[in-house]
Formats: structure tokens, sequence, C-alpha cells
């Protein structure tokens, strides 16, 4: 069994005994790490237009806990405190490549899960305030030290400071507390109340999973179920008693409610695979425009163009800011891309790994992808519609 983080825990042990339950803080989970972005590197980040991030401030003259959305300039910069504020930038690994290792450790855990690499620096007293997380995520810190405080059970529906643009706690009170150094990362379940301040100029690398909500998944089968010409039965009551208030909605319609409801979703049975793998693969609306960068204007290639690029030196890289994922429901195979699924008969397992999985094509696996002709048929497509992109071999 792998070992995770040299706690003498295996990653099973790990996701039974910690994982959405409790808190675990691992000393050197990395050990002697170093920082591949710079507070400088990510502050420059913090400037692109195209790439999503914030600056918190936690006094200021506007008034406690200002937040500007960026992109940020020069001139913000210029104005900081020297202390108590915080910059937070999204999707790290995707926009530095050089981050992505940092996530190889986790893939015990669904890709589908996983959100982001979000990588934040703040001065001495830097803070974005106590508060909850609706998500798991390990917070590895990556420079400095900065010290958490966590409550000793998560917390639901606590009052929020009022006026303010974030969802600081009102109320905070700490069970434990720890000092983290680089290499040092704590695990934190959905809802436990946390508060990290920096100590000294430090920076965290902050890996965040994410899960459906109710609401976003009951959308994605509904979608599905009317795109399908599905869930047509009407509300019935043949069980109707006489009643003496005609305008009341009694208990019982609310039971036959409840009963309708379920029946749909038994129906719906079929189409669940596809409706959660459309929803978790959804492209981030801040990476809309970086994904289509990567569209082609030219038409769906031919599987003999194909052939020729990989005889040339060309490999296929995958698309860094669209998700994907593949599953196999009988004798069909599922890739999901963008929020669609395309679907492929008789599709084996490695064939699905190939074009949902990996993060480059070669051509020795253009030898084992070409044997199907189906597979190769949606490469061309997912190629067309900006999942994968050529590049020289020797570049990649």
């Amino acid at each position: 069994m792998t070992d995770f983080f040299n706690t003498g825990l295996t990653q099973q042990q790990f996701l039974d005994q910690y994982w959405q339950k409790k808190p675990l803080l691992i000393r050197q989970a990395f050990p002697d790490f170093e920082s591949a972005i710079s507070p400088d590197e990510l502050a420059g980040l913090a400037c692109e237009p195209e790439i999503e991030s914030r600056l918190i401030i936690e006094n200021s003259d506007a008034g406690p806990w200002q937040l500007t959305h960026g992109p940020l300039s020069a001139e913000d910069f210029a104005a900081l405190p020297d202390s108590h504020w915080t910059l937070l930038v999204q999707d790290i690994d995707k926009h530095v490549p050089e981050t992505q290792a940092i996530l190889a450790p986790f893939q015990f855990i669904p890709n589908w899960r996983r959100d982001d690499l979000m990588v934040s620096f703040a001065p001495k007293h830097g803070s974005v305030g106590p508060h909850t997380d609706g998500y798991d995520v390990f917070l590895l810190q990556a420079m400095g030290t900065r010290q958490w405080q966590v409550t000793a059970e998560p917390l639901h529906d606590v009052p929020l400071l009022d006026d303010i643009d974030l969802q600081v706690l009102a109320e905070f009170e700490p069970a434990q507390q720890w000092l983290l150094e680089p290499g040092d990362m704590l695990y934190l379940p959905p809802h436990y109340g946390h508060h990290g301040i920096a100590i000294d100029d430090c920076m965290t690398y902050s890996i965040g999973f994410r899960a459906p909500k109710q609401a976003e998944a009951l959308d994605a089968v509904v979608n599905d179920l009317l795109e399908q010409g599905l869930a047509k039965q009407h509300y019935s009551d043949p069980d109707l008693q006489a009643v003496q208030h005609d305008h009341e909605i009694d208990q019982q319609a609310v039971l036959r409610l409840k009963q309708l409801l379920r029946d749909t979703i038994n129906q719906a049975e079929p189409l669940l695979l596809a409706s959660l793998g459309k929803l978790l693969t959804e492209t981030k609306l801040s990476l809309t425009n970086l994904a289509d960068e990567q569209f082609s204007d030219d038409d769906e290639p031919t599987p003999e163009q194909l052939a020729e690029q990989f005889q040339n030196g060309e490999v296929l890289l995958r698309n860094p800011y669209l998700r994907f994922a593949w599953a196999q429901q009988g004798p069909v195979g599922h890739v999901f891309m963008a929020g669609e699924d395309y679907q492929i008969e008789d599709c084996q397992k490695q064939n699905l790994m190939m074009l949902a999985e990996q993060t480059e094509i070669n051509q020795a696996d253009w030898q084992q992808l070409a044997k199907n002709t189906q597979a190769v048929d949606l490469l061309c497509q997912l190629i067309a519609e900006g999942g994968w992109f050529w590049q020289m071999a020797d570049q990649s």
C-alpha cells in the first residue's frame, strides 16, 4: 500500500480516518520544499486579464476587509500597506506548468474531484480572516511561516461579518493551533473554521477539491431528461379524498410529489453517468477564453493527417484549461470533455485513458490508438474542438 506523505498511514487509511472527517497536520509532507513561483511572479500573474486573482486588505481607508478582483495594476501594489494584506491567484497549476508536480501525490483521489492549485502571498499579519470552505483543502506552506487556527468541529449556518464582500466569521473559537514552516501541510475537511495569519512574508499553496451541490446535480439531470424527451409523467392522485377546503395543499399532495420525484430519478438512472460526467467537466468560467485559444480554425483533421504529423515528429498535448474524464458503461465508453459526452462503442480502457487522462499522445501511443477506428475518429473530433493541440516532440 502506498504511504501517505511519510505519516505512517497508507493512502486508504488517510481516506478512512481523515478524509471529510477531521483535520490532519503533516510535518514535512514535502521535505526541503522550494516554491516554483516567486512572490513577484505571482504578482505579475495577478496583473494578467485572463487570470483569476484577488487582493484582500484587512484594514483600509475604505473600511475593513476590502476585496479587489484582478486584473491588478502596479499602482494597486504600490499603494499597499506594509502588512495585513493577502494576494490570491487561482489555477496556478494551469498557468505555471512547473507547479503541476505538486499535484502528483494526490492522484489517489479522483482527478474530477480536484479543483485547482491556488497560491497566496501575504506579508506579516496577512490574512483573509477566519472562515470556512465548503470543500476539502490541503494547505501547503511554500515560503515563510504561517499560523493556522482551526475549530474543533465543522461549522454550519454561522453568523458572518456584515457589510463586507468576504465571508468572514463574526465569531471564531479555535480549538487547535499550529505554526507551519516550508514543506509542512495541513489537511482540512469541508466547513471547518480556520484562520491563517502570516508570521512573516509567506506563500501558501492551496490544493482544493470540489464536489457538485445538490441543486447543480439536479439541474444537470433535469437538463438531460428534457433533452431526451423524458420525465413527462404528470402528477397523479388516484387515491384522492374529498376535501373540506378546496384551496388547501394537504400533506398527501406533498407526499405524492415526493414519490413523483423519486420515480423521475429512477427513470433517469441510465442518464446519471452522462449527467455527472458533463457536469464535472464543465469549463470554469474564468478559464473559458484561455481554453478557447486552443480551438482550431481548420476543418476536423483526417486520420491520415494525424498519422503524417506523428510521423513528422509532432506530439499531441492535452489542453490544460479543459477538464476531462472517462468512464465505461457496459460496451459503451465515455470521454467527457468541457461539459460534453463523447460516446464510443467497444473501446478499450487503455484508449479511453489515452484520450482523457494522458497529458501527451506520442507516436507510440498513436500506433496503439490507430487500431481502433472509432477512437481515432474521436481524437480527430477532440482536436478540432480544442481538446488536443500539436507541438514538436523536442518542445514538449
